[in-house]
């Protein structure tokens, strides 16, 4: 019954592609709370200076690395949704391709706690993440359906390495590289949020998707 009014709402998507998009909307607030919570209990870490893979090297370290995974298999869920509502060609695969990457980089950063593959994941998370804003703006750019996304997307795109590159001076300079670190997360996970809740109330980028 709730799949069936998730799919009415969904614009009649079918109940798994529901399921993937509501997945992918659930990983990226469920990170969030998880690193919070944790940071806030853990004693001695400090929101503001110490970095969110620094939790991992905390008595309760398996949390954060669980947190990373799990991050990282919802993560794939909207590769795998993206298939369904992008328009077909060389910019959708791409798009594919580098939230896939992330996906893959996250579950990385949960897996190797220690430098130098713990920062290796990082980087290869973060500029995925960038890679799949940019071409994002590919697929909303001349659709008129979605005015004003393409340059939503480049700006959080620019936004989101602005900030990283704040966190790295910062982080390099005992700065406050935790409140950097987190800023960096929110302008793309408030994308992916109002991205994922658009699709789900119907609003489509590839209006050949399936409907039954």
């Amino acid at each position: 019954m709730i799949m069936h009014r998730f799919n009415n709402i969904a614009g009649k998507r079918n109940p798994l592609q529901v399921l993937l998009l509501i997945l992918s909307l659930t990983g990226s607030i469920l990170f969030i709370l998880i690193y919070l919570i944790l940071g806030i209990s853990t004693p001695g870490y400090h929101l503001l200076y110490n970095t969110i893979s620094s939790l991992e090297l905390t008595k309760f370290g398996w949390v954060q690395q669980a947190n990373f995974i799990l991050f990282g298999i919802f993560s794939s869920c909207f590769s795998v949704a993206l298939i369904n509502e992008l328009k077909p060609g060389i910019n959708a695969f791409l798009v594919i391709l580098f939230q896939s990457v992330t996906a893959i980089g996250l579950i990385g950063d949960g897996i190797f706690i220690h430098e130098p593959m713990h920062m290796i994941f990082d980087i290869i998370t973060f500029n995925s993440v960038a890679l799949v804003l940019i071409f994002m703006a590919g697929q909303f750019y001349k659709n008129t359906g979605w005015k004003g996304w393409s340059l939503y997307s480049i700006i959080t795109a620019i936004l989101m390495m602005v900030l990283l590159s704040a966190f790295g001076y910062a982080n390099s300079h005992n700065g406050a590289a935790g409140l950097y670190e987190r800023m960096a997360f929110l302008p793309r996970t408030a994308w992916s949020i109002v991205f994922i809740t658009t699709l789900l109330r119907g609003k489509r980028l590839n209006r050949s998707v399936y409907s039954y």
